[in-house]
């Protein structure tokens, strides 16, 4: 059930949906609001945002994710107030941001954005860091749990160069919680971190952000950040978001050919081949219904192949050690497979696969 309510800022009226859960005793907010907001810098014909709507509930992580120009960064700008919309509108905890001839400027906005670098004081130790400002003094109380949950207390008479670049961003989040805002933004929180440390540094953030009830929204180029992260992904493709859904079903069931490969490597199969799939799209280089079908979803068949359908046949071209893993290029007759098995696998250059789509896939 959907109820309307009519908020109210700077003399105009916005529509904000409350949306009923399903016992019927609570409703969910939604603390973000965008509808068509567009963004063209001087005299570029192609805007750098087109036309965004997308919305964030209270306690949701939302990742944006897109290749280089896509817009991802402007509008996390646009957001916070860094950059003014041509056009579209913004609403943020019943807060009309723009429209109207009206704006809200940055410091007047309840969001806060920690950017890619962090951006703390470099003559400043961590505890002038974290306590810097009106607004994080008058929290005390606050900043000193925020210190313990994320275990830089011992630091506070450090400098930042003093502390490692996953405890420099522990500390740009204490700064930017200190204040308790509606919403977090981060620029690329993870673009910093090595390999091994991003993957520890995810689960304390997703553990972080629990913990604190904080609604955040981040963008990145890494899509295992928003796989692993995020509740919501908004996939940008120049200026257009082009897919919003949870990380399962934009991994799984992408609506593009771009979407499929720009979440990792992928098998694009034509849907003739594979008439009985659930999900299909065009693809934009061939024109044909395609089905994406991941290195993973293959398996290999040794006999009672009429039962599997689809399955391919052909000749292993070459193999790739990944670890625990192998990946395996087939050529078949129809076309050239990618399939990802494991190493106990005993499989060699020339061998003749019988591969077929998992079920799940096909049914």
């Amino acid at each position: 059930m959907i109820r309307t309510c009519t908020l109210h800022h700077y003399g105009c009226n916005i529509a904000s949906d409350l949306v009923e859960s399903q016992n019927g005793s609570s409703y969910v907010t939604v603390l973000l609001s965008l509808r068509e907001v567009s963004k063209t810098y001087g005299s570029s014909n192609l805007p750098a945002v087109d036309g965004i709507s997308f919305e964030c509930q209270g306690g949701e992580i939302t990742a944006i994710i897109g290749g280089s120009g896509s817009g991802k960064s402007t509008l996390l700008r646009i957001i916070a107030g860094l950059e003014i919309p041509d056009s579209g509108h913004i609403v943020l905890n019943g807060i009309a941001l723009n429209g109207f001839s009206q704006f809200v400027p940055p410091e007047k906005r309840d969001c806060t954005l920690v950017p890619q670098d962090y951006a703390l004081f470099p003559n400043m130790t961590i505890r002038q860091n974290v306590f810097f400002g009106k607004r994080a003094q008058d929290k005390p109380t606050r900043i000193r749990e925020l210190l313990e949950l994320t275990r830089i207390e011992k630091l506070e008479h450090r400098y930042p160069h003093q502390i490692s670049g996953g405890e420099q961003q522990r500390v740009a989040l204490v700064r930017a919680l200190a204040t308790n805002p509606s919403l977090l933004l981060l620029d690329e929180p993870l673009s910093n971190l090595d390999q091994e440390l991003r993957d520890s540094v995810r689960t304390e953030l997703i553990d972080l952000f629990r913990k604190t009830e904080t609604t955040a929204l981040f963008v990145s180029h890494d899509t295992d950040d928003a796989i692993t992260m995020a509740d919501k992904v908004i996939v940008l493709r120049d200026g257009k978001a082009v897919q919003i859904g949870t990380p399962t079903v934009v991994y799984n069931q992408p609506t593009n050919s771009y979407i499929a490969l720009l979440f990792g490597k992928t098998n694009l199969i034509p849907l003739e081949i594979f008439p009985k799939a659930r999900y299909n799209f065009a693809d934009s280089e061939s024109g044909l219904q395609v089905v994406s079908v991941r290195p993973h979803e293959l398996k290999l068949v040794n006999k009672d192949t009429s039962q599997c359908s689809p399955h391919f046949s052909g000749k292993v071209l070459s193999i790739q050690s990944k670890g625990n893993s192998q990946e395996v290029i087939l050529d078949t007759k129809e076309l050239t497979l990618t399939a990802s098995f494991p190493i106990s696998h005993r499989i060699h250059v020339g061998d003749l696969l019988t591969v077929a789509v998992e079920e799940n896939q096909s049914m």
